[in-house]
Parts: C-alpha cells; sequence; structure tokens
C-alpha cells in the first residue's frame, strides 16, 4: 500500500534555506522505504537530510538509513534551517579534497 507523502511543516523553510546557501537540493520525499526526505549536493559532496519539526521523530526505516549513512557523514537529522546550512558548509569544507 502506497501512503500520501509527509512534509513537515519546516520542509519549505529548510529547502530554501539550502538553496539559498549554494546547495543543489533534490526531493526523495516519495521514495519511502525509509529514504530521506532530501539530497543535497555540491561539487563533490552529497548529503542526505531527513527533515523533522522539532519534535518529530523517525520510523523504523528512517532510523535503518540513518544508521548506514551517518557514519559516514552523508546523513543529518535537520530541523533548523540555520543549523542545516551550517551542518552541510561544516561537511562541505571538511570532505572536499585540496
Amino acid at each position: 500500500m502506497r501512503y500520501a507523502a509527509r512534509r513537515d511543516a519546516n520542509d519549505a523553510a529548510i529547502t530554501e534555506a539550502v538553496r539559498a546557501a549554494g546547495f543543489t537540493v533534490y526531493d526523495l520525499g516519495l521514495a519511502g522505504q525509509g529514504v530521506p526526505d532530501k539530497l543535497v549536493v555540491a561539487p563533490g559532496f552529497a548529503a542526505f537530510l531527513e527533515i523533522k519539526t522539532p519534535t518529530g521523530k523517525l520510523r523504523k526505516g528512517q532510523e535503518r538509513f540513518k544508521e548506514a549513512f551517518e557514519p559516514f557523514g552523508m546523513w543529518y537529522l535537520s530541523r533548523d534551517p540555520a543549523e542545516t546550512v551550517a551542518w552541510l558548509q561544516m561537511r562541505l569544507t571538511t570532505t572536499q579534497k585540496p
């Protein structure tokens, strides 16, 4: 059974802030199966964002995805636009090669 994609209330604000910071954002919200809401890319960099409200909780499939990708610095639980952009910029500068 297919469920309607749920959008958290802060989804648009976070997506807009990330794009304004110069990142390209791909919406993966319809993928299901625990796949994060967004794929964020920049030259030589990629990361997944799971967008939740401040009190939102991860579902089982989302937890599995987190466990697989967070150790590589490629997964982030996004709740706030400014904090999300700061994390992405930090990861971008630490993963790019000189």
